[in-house]
């Protein structure tokens, strides 16, 4: 029966620091990677930080982050660590226009790729773009339409970014369909430090705990 090894990095990145969160997606990779890991996680938008708001609507930031993520394939495969698949969230822009008016090719996009062999492998975009609460993000992206199925050491990995499992018809049922043996999801949400909600904590050693600040 075939088997992966799948390590999931919860990482603290920072918005724009897009040279700080190659480090961390780097030196966490060869953690992983020294306890077996043969596929390697990280959050949506882990290169650029999360969320990245009007930045999106920067060129050059966008330019930045798709430049980072080949230079970050090609580290990777340098240092050793090219036979790992690493999923990792970026910026990036669409290659169609969409029907959506003033939104054309080269719009950009919540995207993550999958690493491997020192090349970006695949690429995807988040379909379904949260609209609500902290989230604005139909307001910068247009939304992605495929749906990767990637195949790891004889195990299918079909691959979605955070909202795009909450919808009636969406990347689940599309990945069942693909006959996928795994759903590996990405997903982020931002948060404030030292901003407290009575009664309960999160930290990054466990679950929420009565009594310390909760990230909003």
């Amino acid at each position: 029966m075939p088997s992966l090894r799948l390590a999931l990095n919860q990482t603290d990145t920072t918005v724009g620091d897009i040279a700080g969160n190659s480090e961390l997606v780097l030196r966490w990779t060869r953690h992983a990677a020294e306890r077996g890991a043969q596929l390697v996680a990280f959050p949506e938008m882990a290169l650029t930080g999360y969320p990245v708001e009007d930045l999106a609507l920067r060129p050059s930031f966008v330019d930045a982050s798709r430049a980072a993520l080949a230079a970050l394939a090609e580290r990777l495969a340098a240092e050793g660590l090219g036979a790992v698949a690493v999923v990792v969230g970026y910026l990036g822009r669409s290659t169609t226009s969409s029907d959506r008016l003033g939104l054309p090719v080269g719009s950009p996009q919540n995207c993550a790729a999958v690493l491997y062999g020192g090349a970006v492998a695949t690429r995807l975009a988040k379909h379904h773009l949260p609209n609500y609460g902290v989230f604005d993000e139909f307001r910068y992206f247009v939304p992605g339409d495929t749906l990767p199925v990637v195949r790891l050491h004889g195990v299918d990995v079909a691959l979605a970014v955070c909202e795009d499992i909450w919808q009636d018809g969406g990347r689940v049922q599309a990945a069942r369909q693909a006959g996928a043996g795994l759903l590996l999801v990405v997903n982020a949400s931002p948060y404030e430090a030292e901003r407290t909600t009575p009664g309960w904590s999160w930290s990054a050693a466990g679950p929420p705990r009565p009594g310390a600040p909760w990230p909003m």
